[in-house]
């Protein structure tokens, strides 16, 4: 580990680490011993306090990656805006799925073509079905997990293993995730997953929109790629 590279917990991750695990830890209490109605008509409901809070911590990492756009320009490669830019798109994209682009927020109807191809009559295409195909489930479960092993559990091992494959993925700009967003990722992954309840993804929802926020803000590789 250099100067340049760490894997200590920040304040910051210590205070989301707390809020994200009293959250988990009361959703799993109202989903399993209290009120499971309660949990999903009020806690998970479309546009509830998970929800929306997911949504704005997506928004949230969408800003900051436009504004060090803004204020690094002049002294990055193509290779800063490029990544920092698809970082930007993906997670102001991923914040408006999760409230349907605003829909029930504005109160417009939904457009034909989505009332006949959305599951839940909604604008939004994580809920599309194409031909007897899920594109929740196939995109956004089964790629989703894919993408999270790959990306919070084996690249933060070969970057600190690995000098070559570090050094090409901070010549992309890539914020390497540390090694302790991943153990906690899939920690909270498998507890969740215990819950027997169709809501229990929205849980899962808000620890990622928290985690991809710590990411991007303090990535293992942040004092090499966003140091002024």
């Amino acid at each position: 580990m250099t100067p340049e590279t760490t894997n200590q917990i920040t304040r910051l991750e210590a205070f989301f680490y707390g809020g994200l695990a009293v959250t988990i830890l009361l959703g799993l209490w109202m989903a399993i011993v209290a009120d499971v109605e309660v949990f999903q008509t009020y806690i998970t409901t479309e546009d509830g306090v998970l929800e929306s809070f997911t949504s704005f911590m997506l928004f949230v990492t969408f800003a900051l990656c436009v504004t060090r756009m803004v204020k690094l320009r002049a002294s990055r490669s193509g290779w800063f805006l490029a990544t920092t830019g698809l970082i930007a798109f993906l997670m102001f994209f991923g914040a408006g799925e999760e409230i349907s682009w605003g829909q029930r927020v504005f109160g417009w109807e939904t457009g034909e073509t989505f009332q006949q191809m959305n599951r839940q009559g909604e604008t939004n295409l994580h809920n599309l079905e194409i031909n007897g195909v899920n594109i929740n489930k196939v995109i956004f479960g089964q790629g989703l997990t894919l993408f999270l092993i790959l990306y919070y559990l084996v690249l933060p091992q070969l970057y600190m293993r690995k000098p070559r494959f570090a050094a090409f993925f901070d010549r992309l700009y890539v914020p390497v995730p540390k090694v302790h967003h991943g153990l906690t990722t899939l920690a909270a992954g498998l507890i969740i997953t215990s819950v027997a309840s169709s809501k229990r993804g929205e849980l899962n929802e808000v620890w990622l929109g928290c985690m991809f926020f710590m990411t991007v803000y303090r990535p293992q590789n942040c004092l090499k790629i966003y140091k002024p």
